[in-house]
């Protein structure tokens, strides 16, 4: 079966599996194709009825909505006035989770979970037309590239589900143990599938590149076309790792449990918002950022009728741009993208640093280091004058990187701070699969 053959059966297989579900992702592909041909007026235009549907309905169908700060907010004003409604807090959607679901009952209502790597597992409940809308997003943004649907996919996650895996002609390799072997079954696949995409965790893809050329140097310089980021927080160096060893296309898409897509970088290299399917808003505190300001990303979903979110402060924060795309997409543009606003560690002098600072800082050490010296990196911080830094070497790893590392935290976080280098077989992922180069060590 040629590529192409077995492209569009794959295609179509999984389109007609998803309409029988009641996840008409195809026709929806094509709609949102047909509103990004609109010019900016008509977009905003279109956004803003889509805004309009989804708060009526809100205000409607959710219990909570009628109660505390929403009814006192909302009986004497505009409910189609996104500016009338509080924040909903992210911890709202464990403590009030029932409170949250749409009285109007739908068929086929299904859950979405987070990782819990921020403490309790937050499930947002989609109706399945919202979850069709999701899947369409996905498919219509890989088209800005020229990825057809069901195109031959390596995927390094947390999870997978085989049977779907398998229509989405996606292959699965686990990152909740990513071990020396799991590498090498990934790269294998790598070369002799020759798929057109590799999509998945940065840390992980970007540990995979490494591998690949530190273990098979004579390796094609072009392993893949195109690598799609998502999941984590993606840095420039890993961009470029992978960019360098798989040399592939490399872009990114960003989303939530709670609201699914919701940025995608197009071929000109903006990160558009999905504006026809959220509505997003930057916040300092309770009120509104100014323009340009970075603040809290606060998101409205546009389709979800079955747990409807209203301004939910998700907990990461952002800037928008005040300029459109080059590309001529109608879509604002998220200019900066920053994880975890709760990711922040107190220095020696009391000042707080976001972590993603560390992550920025490795770029030139992983740029420097030889290649199979280095498989991953974790900062621990103990106190604010202790780390500890779990390095995964095999071989390679020296006094002259263990420096390089120590100098990464004193040049951060003050040049009192004790540095433990502590060499390990393994680095531990979350139980997500995931994976930050920073967090709190756990208390014994």
């Amino acid at each position: 079966m040629s590529h192409r053959t077995e492209q569009r059966f794959h295609k179509n297989l999984y389109y007609t599996l998803q309409s029988m579900r009641g996840r008409h992702v195809a026709p929806f592909v094509r709609r949102l194709q047909t509103w990004e041909r609109l010019d900016r007026a008509s977009f905003d235009h279109l956004t803003r009825m889509l805004l309009r549907d989804a708060l009526s309905y809100a205000r409607t169908q959710v219990p909570l909505y009628s109660s505390g700060d929403w009814h006192t907010a909302l009986s004497r004003a505009d409910a189609q006035d996104l500016g009338n409604w509080p924040v909903l807090e992210r911890k709202m959607l464990i403590t009030h989770r029932a409170q949250l679901q749409a009285r109007r009952f739908t068929p086929g209502v299904f859950a979405r979970h987070s990782s819990g790597s921020t403490g309790a597992v937050v499930s947002v409940s989609y109706n399945p037309h919202a979850g069709g809308w999701s899947w369409a997003q996905e498919y219509r943004s890989m088209h800005w590239f020229g990825i057809p649907t069901g195109s031959r996919t390596l995927l390094l996650w947390g999870g997978g589900h085989p049977l779907l895996d398998w229509v989405r002609n996606c292959r699965v390799f686990s990152t909740r143990n990513l071990t020396f072997d799991q590498l090498e079954r990934a790269k294998h696949y790598l070369l002799e599938q020759r798929p057109v995409l590799c999509m998945g965790l940065p840390s992980a893809i970007a540990q995979l590149a490494r591998h690949v050329r530190a273990h098979t140097p004579h390796a094609p310089e072009r392993l893949v076309p195109f690598v799609k980021l998502g999941g984590e927080q993606v840095y420039p160096f890993q961009r470029e790792e992978i960019a360098q060893h798989l040399g592939a296309r490399v872009f990114e898409s960003y989303g939530s449990t709670e609201m699914g897509p919701i940025a995608h970088e197009c071929p000109a290299g903006s990160r558009h918002i999905m504006s026809d399917h959220v509505y997003l808003e930057i916040f300092n505190g309770d009120e509104p950022a100014g323009p340009g300001e970075l603040g809290d990303l606060v998101l409205t979903s546009l389709f979800n009728r079955a747990m409807p979110l209203v301004r939910c402060r998700i907990g990461d924060r952002g800037r928008l741009s005040p300029d459109p795309c080059p590309c001529g997409l109608p879509h604002p543009v998220l200019s900066e993208l920053v994880g975890r606003a709760a990711d922040m560690f107190v220095t020696t002098e009391g000042t707080l640093v976001h972590g993603s600072e560390i992550g920025r800082r490795l770029q030139l050490f992983l740029s420097k280091a030889p290649l199979g010296s280095v498989g991953q990196v974790l900062f621990q911080q103990k106190d604010p004058t202790h780390w500890n830094v779990l390095v995964e070497s095999a071989a390679g790893f020296n006094d002259e990187l263990a420096a390089q590392l120590r100098q990464i935290v004193h040049s951060t976080f003050g040049e009192n701070c004790r540095v433990d280098i502590e060499r390990v077989a393994l680095v531990p992922r979350e139980k997500s699969g995931k994976y930050r180069y920073y967090r709190r060590a756990e208390s014994t």
